[in-house]
């Protein structure tokens, strides 16, 4: 990794996601300009999105080296990235040291080069750390390892570890696709393949329309629903457009809108649309006020893919780890269960609707179905079964991890005639 330029840019990233609270994607947006060539913006991404998603674990590792933490947290990023370099980018003692030193004169750290550079001088000598704390061992914070373990008194441990795992890059596939990506097929979801990471977008099979990037747990929606011909189904909170496109690949006869808050998000799915060459109708309006939006004429079939936590998918947004809080719970599932109810209004005796969060927590899941029927008693659960999946007491659980998936909680209703 040359030139002193992706350490201290990554630094400064690291640095606003961890201290700051900055979404990873914004802080991208913000540092790397036009002026980053794309090898080195890469680059920048790899070493930030391996810091961050073991930034606990690796700070834990040179504390134990200090009489006492150090004050500045910008400096405490430079540290514990040039471990992210030695130990999981297998760069030399001399050069993680020395760059490390480096990247602080860059940032105007002078006066903490001789700390830096006794202190990895000393942990890179350290053959092995357990972690001194629950924390800093799963490299979570606590707050999260509670909410895990008191959900899945079994399964915490999995969870933890997948969410600390580089991700895999799934597909979904219109047919076969070539041997030379070399296609490792699902074991249950059909089209559903997992290929080795590269830049998707410069395939032909991408740009045609063929192939589209989308984690197999989320693939099941689309199968799910099932769209038959002529039937009216709404996919509400549709960006970026992957479930929507998928309906469409399964039917294309089927009348379908595809609802979505934010303008600029709304662009995606037109964007996703157009590679597929299929068409929805795409609305722009707050799925939680139909009276805004909704034409009157009720759907067969709704889904929802609710705003979550994404404590389902925490390999893919390391950032959430330090950006979410425990009371943002609170917010995120009122808004869930106005979804909800509003769905309910638009959905026809006997039509279904599909929930469907990329969360593991039961606050969002299970719990969430349990208080809509109790409100909502017109609607009965349509039971779910897959091998890869956990029955809960209303839905289905992929746990993070299970076949490489990431982790996605479904709930099938029926509105029934009462």
């Amino acid at each position: 990794m040359s030139g002193p330029n992706i350490r201290t840019t990554a630094a400064q990233i690291s640095y606003a996601v961890i201290y700051k609270k900055t979404n990873l994607s914004a802080a991208f947006k913000q540092r790397l300009t036009a002026k980053y060539p794309n090898t080195t913006k890469s680059a920048i991404k790899a070493l930030c999105f391996t810091t961050i998603r073991n930034y606990l674990s690796l700070e834990d590792r040179w504390l134990i080296h200090v009489n006492k933490r150090p004050k500045d947290k910008l400096v405490r990023v430079i540290i514990t990235q040039a471990l992210t370099e030695f130990i999981y980018m297998d760069k030399p003692k001399h050069a993680v040291v020395n760059e490390a030193i480096n990247t602080a004169k860059k940032l105007n750290k002078q006066w903490a080069c001789a700390l830096i550079n006794s202190t990895l001088r000393k942990t890179v000598e350290t053959t092995s750390h357990l972690g001194t704390n629950t924390a800093a061992q799963f490299s979570h914070p606590q707050w999260w390892i509670d909410k895990f373990t008191a959900d899945w008194t079994n399964q915490w441990q999995q969870i933890l570890i997948a969410n600390n795992q580089k991700p895999p890059l799934w597909i979904r596939a219109r047919k076969t696709p070539p041997a030379a990506l070399l296609p490792q097929p699902h074991s249950t979801i059909p089209n559903a393949y997992k290929i080795p990471a590269q830049d998707i977008t410069q395939i032909k099979e991408f740009q045609d329309g063929d192939i589209s990037v989308q984690d197999a747990s989320a693939q099941l929606a689309a199968f799910i629903i099932d769209p038959q011909d002529d039937e009216r189904i709404l996919d509400a909170c549709a960006a970026p457009g992957g479930k929507t496109g998928h309906l469409l690949e399964l039917n294309n006869n089927i009348q379908l809108d595809a609802l979505e808050l934010y303008p600029n998000r709304a662009k995606k799915i037109h964007a996703n649309l157009h590679r597929l060459k299929l068409n929805a109708n795409v609305i722009v309006a707050d799925a939680s006020q139909p009276q805004d939006w909704f034409s009157g004429k009720k759907y067969q079939k709704i889904l929802l893919d609710a705003p979550c936590s994404a404590a389902g998918i925490i390999r893919r947004q390391p950032d959430i780890k330090f950006t979410r809080e425990p009371d943002d719970l609170l917010k995120i599932c009122q808004t869930q269960q106005n979804l909800l109810s509003a769905m309910a209004q638009l959905l026809e005796v006997n039509g279904s609707l599909l929930y469907v969060t990329c969360s593991v927590f039961n606050q969002e899941n299970s719990n969430q179905i349990k208080n809509f029927i109790k409100t909502h008693p017109e609607f009965s659960e349509i039971k779910l079964n897959y091998p890869f999946a956990t029955n809960c007491e209303y839905g289905i659980q992929i746990i993070s991890g299970n076949e490489d998936m990431d982790g996605f909680y479904y709930c099938y209703l029926n509105k029934n005639d009462v």
